[in-house]
């Protein structure tokens, strides 16, 4: 009688596991793996700047192996700040810059390097000023061909004024800066797109959630769409939102899925969204609540999310993780473990 029934609910149990299995591959066809990181400028400049620690050809052997395991496809190699001329720093075209570019795509064939440029305004960024402009888009040109990469990576920030300490980061705004700042940023991937007609460009915003209150300033609806008609691939902060409840952090990351999926169905390029795997300075500790925005946390919420907004297509096409010099190996098992595996 015991194995009859055994042989009736092997079936059952066979058949509930095939459901099961298929439902986990189905979602996880969602969880796009575009993955990028924002990486530190040893590798273009030959040296970490903070130690004066020389580089060597195992540090890019490791960080290629680093990145093909967790499947990072876009590696943003910082070749910045621009100056306040507009101009990119020398070590960007040097020997150094383009011998590990190399270096890195023959340990990594797969590899999309895109040399990581931009600043702030009003610190070392003068969106306002056609010269400034004029210098940037030439040398992010020059950039673009001396490193012989697909692309570039834009990160061009405005800071709100108000907090006491970040107001000493920059110099002092002036009238209408905040207006017009969205419609120089995309002026600017415009006029990039023209001189680079054939690059991938990438971008970076923070999120659009109605909660978030980010420490940088938010770019409306209206403007991304225009920003998403010259560029290739646009990054969305989900960081430092100050929320320090689980249930808005949740909803606010459900109502960003959602504008990516109208930013989406108006032009289909890559969307991703970024986690800090970064300690702030104490000043900028009530930004961010690690016991919400943690990467499991952050990376099952986005998980979550974008099954519930669409369960038939991807929406996130991938993560970027702001940044790779602050991202240990536990912090690597936590990304790849919640959202590569």
């Amino acid at each position: 009688m015991k194995l009859k029934l055994t042989n009736l609910l092997f079936p059952l149990i066979l058949i509930v596991l095939i459901q099961c299995k298929s439902k986990v591959d189905k979602l996880k066809h969602l969880y796009g793996q575009q993955n990028a990181v924002w990486t530190e400028s040893i590798y273009l400049r030959g040296y970490k700047p903070s130690t004066e620690e020389k580089l060597s050809n195992r540090h890019i052997r490791e960080y290629a192996e680093t990145l093909k395991k967790n499947k990072i496809k876009y590696a943003y190699l910082f070749a910045g700040p621009y100056g306040e001329d507009g101009h990119l720093p020398d070590y960007a075209f040097s020997e150094t810059a383009i011998n590990s570019v190399k270096t890195l795509k023959a340990y990594y064939p797969e590899i999309v390097i895109l040399p990581w440029v931009g600043g702030v305004q009003n610190k070392t960024v003068y969106l306002n000023d056609s010269l400034w402009v004029n210098n940037a888009l030439v040398d992010t040109k020059k950039l673009f061909n001396t490193l012989n990469v697909p692309g570039v990576h834009v990160d061009l920030e405005f800071i709100l004024p108000g907090d006491p300490f970040l107001d000493t980061e920059i110099n002092k705004t002036r009238p209408g800066d905040y207006e017009i700042y969205a419609d120089n940023v995309n002026s600017f991937h415009k006029k990039l797109r023209q001189i680079i007609p054939d690059a991938f460009i990438s971008s970076v915003v923070v999120a659009t959630s109605k909660d978030t209150k980010p420490w940088k300033r938010k770019t409306s609806m209206s403007e991304l769409n225009e920003l998403v008609k010259h560029i290739d691939q646009l990054s969305f902060l989900y960081y430092d939102t100050q929320i320090n409840d689980k249930k808005i952090f949740e909803d606010n990351c459900a109502e960003l899925i959602q504008d990516i999926r109208m930013l989406k169905n108006s032009r289909d390029i890559q969307y991703l969204i970024a986690i800090g795997t970064f300690i702030n300075r104490p000043e900028l500790h009530k930004y961010r609540n690690l016991e919400i925005e943690n990467i499991p946390s952050s990376l099952q919420t986005i998980k979550n999310k974008a099954s519930l907004v669409d369960s038939t297509k991807q929406i996130v096409n991938g993560i970027s993780l702001f940044c790779d010099w602050e991202t240990d190996e536990l912090e690597w098992d936590q990304f790849y473990d919640n959202w590569v595996k």
